[in-house]
């Protein structure tokens, strides 16, 4: 069975959730849908439109929210076990109250909580490249949990990447090679004192091999593949020297009584 149709069938819980939800009127849902999360295309490609490109935030942007969505077993066995274990040491020692075992339950469901919001920030986030368009989507600022969509016809004219201004992000690009990625659609206009390009948007943390296959997308060499120059070693640049005006003798006109 293919990925399509699991989500449409439905294969857990989650699954099962997802195929009730498309069951529902189709505008009712795409306005829903467009609302919270960025354009799903595989319902709304244009005519002869392939994707070719998507990028979404590093895994480590998700990763309270893949543990308790993707390993919800485990992390409820531990809060049980953590409430056996309160409710055991109270007991034998008497030193805690019985009320403390709903400490693990309010731990876990501050754990959820922070992870659907989580969830739903990385989801937000995303670049969709096709043959026919770049879709940018981001969250709108200001605004709890809304996504803003951009559609462009043509292509980024700068790519740059820098070191995440947040402090514990840079923890992790240091270890993952992620960078903050910044597309710059027309000016070339450069953050004074920095390599950094202005007015540019910003996509946080993208993943290195994310960033190389938007590279091979944009800068691309007209009439055929990537050009290899080889030099075997340094070259020496030579500019031409200023040309030199050399006088000629103009001959003699003959003489008209000759």
């Amino acid at each position: 069975m293919s990925d399509r149709n699991r989500r449409e069938t439905g294969t857990g819980f989650t699954g099962l959730l997802g195929s009730y939800w498309r069951r529902l009127p189709r505008n009712f849902r795409w306005n829903i849908e467009d609302t919270f999360q960025p354009e799903d295309l595989e319902e709304r490609l244009l005519p002869n439109e392939e994707p070719q490109l998507e990028i979404r935030l590093a895994w480590y942007r998700d990763l309270v929210g893949g543990i308790v969505f993707h390993y919800f077993n485990y992390v409820l066995g531990i809060t049980l076990l953590l409430v056996a274990g309160i409710m055991l040491y109270a007991l034998l020692t008497g030193t805690f109250s019985l009320y403390w075992a709903f400490l693990p339950f309010v731990l876990l469901l501050v754990l959820i909580v922070y992870a659907i919001m989580e969830r739903i920030e990385y989801r937000q986030w995303r670049l969709l490249k096709t043959n026919a368009r770049l879709i940018i989507s981001i969250p709108q600022p200001g605004s709890l949990f809304l996504v803003d969509n951009i559609e462009l016809k043509g292509l980024p004219q700068v790519v740059d990447t820098n070191w995440s201004r947040n402090p514990v992000w840079r923890i992790f690009q240091f270890f993952t090679g992620a960078r903050d990625l910044y597309l710059s659609l027309a000016a070339y206009r450069f953050v004074e004192g920095t390599a950094r390009v202005g007015d540019a948007l910003i996509i946080p943390d993208v993943m290195p091999d994310q960033v190389f296959a938007l590279k091979r997308i944009i800068f691309t060499i007209p009439g055929g593949g990537p050009q290899k120059v080889t030099f075997a070693g340094p070259q020496e640049v030579k500019f031409p020297e200023p040309q030199k005006v050399i006088p000629v003798d103009e001959p003699e006109e003959p003489d008209e009584e000759a």
